[in-house]
């Protein structure tokens, strides 16, 4: 990408309020501001002009210059049709490896340019990391409540994204922001290293923000909770569930966030050590272990028990949330709950 893609006019200071030569209105999906608009007022988080265009200018989504009226950067990568088409380098490459390094034959899964709005990317990326990270789940202090627990707790993985994605330099030419998970962490590099005036010393204290647009605009729809507290959010939470503190780094040409996750076999451990009966944590680590099962394999599992007192322990298990019965009759079997 280069500057002279950008009109200038000197009030606007920030690259995503840089109104876009060569572009009109025509590249902004009206159908998608509306919806933004009236999503955001539900949440309590804008009371300003219902009108697309009017929210557009006021948001600094698109700039009026002299007669016309140009879409910014933010604008285009929040509403766009196909932001891409526009900034070819606004897209996220995602690797899935097996093991530890990023070496080609250890690929589990490898998918680049990933395109669209950054809402789309957001929630591309996220549900495919939630999908192939491990989940598992525990029961409160007194066994009445279902707990989740996760490899990757889904704030982190939230917040993170929404940093990799609204702190980027989008002028770095061939740059695409990266997500890359391993066996043991989540890696995000975002191009263009942190701004001006922030180091990895003082980024948890810095407030500044290379694209505060679109911050604005992730802020309304519900993705960020409040400005220059996603990284504090990050450690706090890790910290709060003792897990490793993240790792950043700042090689110049990026910016790179490492999480590290519980191991799977630890999420195993909490989910059959929580507080259950002996008979409870059985039931429950078979299902963990074969998906779902009849009446009758659940009674295997017990040479010295009445089908009365097994039938109690699956009746506790569904009233704490920790499995479900499906299908009725003799046909009806047990599953885990889905986290």
């Amino acid at each position: 990408m280069s500057d002279h893609l950008f009109l200038d006019p000197p009030k606007f200071h920030s690259m995503d309020s840089m109104p876009i030569r060569m572009t009109s209105l025509d590249l902004l999906d009206m159908a998608q501001v509306a919806a933004h608009i009236s999503r955001a007022a539900g949440l309590g988080r804008y009371s300003g002009p219902e009108d697309p265009v009017e929210y557009l200018l006021q948001k600094q989504c698109a700039v009026r210059v002299d007669t016309m009226i140009y879409p910014t950067l933010a604008g285009i990568l929040c509403f766009g049709h196909d932001p891409q088409t526009t900034i070819p380098n606004a897209v996220v490459d995602l690797g899935h490896y097996q093991g530890l390094q990023p070496l080609t034959y250890e690929v589990l899964h490898l998918d680049k340019n990933i395109g669209g709005t950054i809402f789309s990317q957001l929630q591309r990326v996220e549900e495919y990391l939630w999908r192939n990270t491990h989940h598992g789940m525990t029961v409160g202090e007194h066994g009445l409540e279902r707990i989740d627990v996760h490899e990757y707790p889904r704030v982190v993985v939230r917040e993170l994204l929404v940093n990799l994605l609204a702190h980027r330099d989008y002028m770095m030419r061939g740059a695409a922001a990266r997500v890359l998970l391993f066996r043991d962490r989540i890696e995000w590099h975002s191009p263009g290293g942190l701004p001006p005036g922030v180091t990895v010393d003082n980024l948890l204290k810095a407030q500044t923000s290379r694209n505060p647009v679109l911050l604005s605009v992730l802020h309304e729809a519900g993705y960020v909770e409040a400005y220059g507290q996603g990284l504090d959010t990050v450690v706090t939470v890790l910290r709060d569930e003792q897990m490793r503190p993240p790792e950043f780094e700042d090689i110049g040409a990026a910016f790179m966030v490492t999480v590290y996750g519980r191991a799977p076999e630890d999420i195993q451990n909490i989910t059959v050590t929580s507080r259950l009966t002996a008979s409870q944590r059985r039931i429950v680590t078979y299902l963990t272990t074969y998906g779902d099962a009849a009446l009758r394999d659940i009674r295997d599992l017990f040479d010295d028990r009445t089908d009365r007192t097994i039938q109690r322990d699956l009746e506790s298990l569904v009233s704490m949330r920790l499995i479900e019965p499906v299908g009725e009759g003799r046909g009806r079997r047990y599953r885990l709950v889905q986290s």
